[in-house]
């Protein structure tokens, strides 16, 4: 599968089950938490301010009793805060590694969720004041904002709103006196539930929709071979590699034979399928990381080779041409047989500092054309102007099937 389809797959189907295939899902996670730092260091940071300023609360506004009163601060200060401080502080550290991030974050999320429910429980055993409505903020702010995996958000955050269901209904002397805070918080749960569902899964699909398009533009849909875009950026940077290396590097153009005549006489669904075709032949060729295949316009297409000799420049031009004369394909609608063929002009060279692409295209053009005019199906190579000039035509008659 190709990398365009992949990313189709991406964003029309994997998308929607929160869960991408092989290192897609790798790279997305990267990007996810890179993009979300900041909201989560909100998150945590309000979580902290909230719980680091019980102490003003305790007497203001939360009233505890005599009784609760010397157990609510060695609580609050000494497991909920550092809970919360300690995924606070791995979120703003940048190069940690992401195990001890993702489980500093979910301590911080269960002890903020716990630090809400811990203290609501008390209200209900009527040991201080504390609003019903907080553990329903807590648990939404996270699940809609922090932008975690709903897999394991959604899950957690059902269990906390049962949790406090549970707790309101226990301690309630009647249920019309907590109908509304259980509804309040089935409802909250049902919220926080869809946002993180959905927020998440906008989020993959916004990503791989932009993955799409740059992918687009670097490969060619129809062969999957770069782009002439992508080949033109990518091509100085090799020579700049290979002039400070000292490496050779052969470049050639392939065009198809007679491709016009193809599409005119087969139709031009079997064009593509000649191009796509011939697409396969070129990817099946062992490509190094700076070696290089693109369709660079039409029928035509560029390879470059890094760090290569002459002589396997001419091995590898040699079994180019018979691979594409091996490949016939089948017009279903004719029931014959359409042979293939192509004409490559190359050159190879050390280039020097500074050197520019457009020479050696143009150098590989005009064997390109040399080739055609010995009969195409050949393959007519060259050394650069700074070699020695030596000439080497590969024929046709290679490995050719015998009639």
């Amino acid at each position: 599968m190709s990398e365009l389809e992949q990313l189709e797959r991406a964003r029309r189907v994997d998308a929607y089950r929160l869960r991408f295939a092989g290192e897609l899902e790798t790279e997305f996670r990267r990007s996810h938490r890179a993009r979300y730092r900041l909201p989560r260091l909100i998150l945590f940071a309000i979580g902290a301010m909230g719980f680091g300023l019980a102490p003003l609360f305790l007497e203001l506004l939360w009233l505890p009793t005599a009784t609760i009163r010397p157990l609510l601060l060695p609580i609050v200060m000494g497991l909920v805060l550092p809970a919360v401080l300690v995924a606070l502080v791995a979120t703003a550290l940048r190069g940690g590694s992401r195990m001890l991030v993702e489980t500093a974050q979910s301590i911080g999320i269960l002890g903020f969720w716990g630090g809400v429910l811990l203290l609501r429980y008390f209200a209900l055993r009527g040991e201080m004041n504390f609003p019903p409505e907080m553990l329903g903020v807590a648990i939404v702010a996270v699940s809609v904002f922090g932008g975690f995996d709903s897999r394991r958000v959604i899950p957690t955050a059902l269990a906390f709103c049962g949790l406090g269901i549970f707790l309101e209904l226990h301690y309630a002397s009647s249920f019309a006196q907590t109908g509304s805070t259980v509804l309040s918080l089935c409802y909250m749960g049902l919220i926080a539930a869809a946002g993180s569902y959905t927020h998440e899964l906008l989020g993959r699909i916004a990503w791989a929709t932009a993955r799409y398009a740059y992918a687009s533009a670097r490969s060619d849909p129809l062969t999957g071979l770069a782009t002439r875009a992508e080949f033109n950026r990518l091509l100085p940077r090799v020579l700049a590699q290979a002039a400070r290396e000292q490496r050779m590097v052969a470049v050639a153009l392939l065009d198809v034979d007679h491709f016009k005549r193809i599409n005119d006489t087969q139709g031009h669904l079997f064009g593509d399928q000649v191009l796509r075709r011939i697409g396969g032949v070129l990817q099946q060729l062992a490509g190094r990381p700076l070696d290089l295949r693109a369709r660079y316009g039409g029928e035509e297409f560029v390879l470059v080779w890094y760090d290569i000799t002459p002589l396997e420049f001419e091995h590898q031009m040699s079994n180019l041409l018979y691979m594409i004369r091996e490949t016939t394909l089948e017009n279903p609608r004719l029931r014959q047989e359409i042979p293939l063929s192509a004409s490559i002009g190359g050159i190879w060279l050390v280039p020097p500092a500074g050197q520019e692409a457009e020479p050696l295209l143009q150098d590989a053009d005009q064997r390109l054309y040399e080739a055609k005019a010995a009969g195409r199906d050949c393959a007519r190579l060259q050394a650069a102007e700074q070699f020695h000039p030596h000439e080497h035509v590969v024929q046709g008659d290679f490995g050719r099937r015998q009639s």
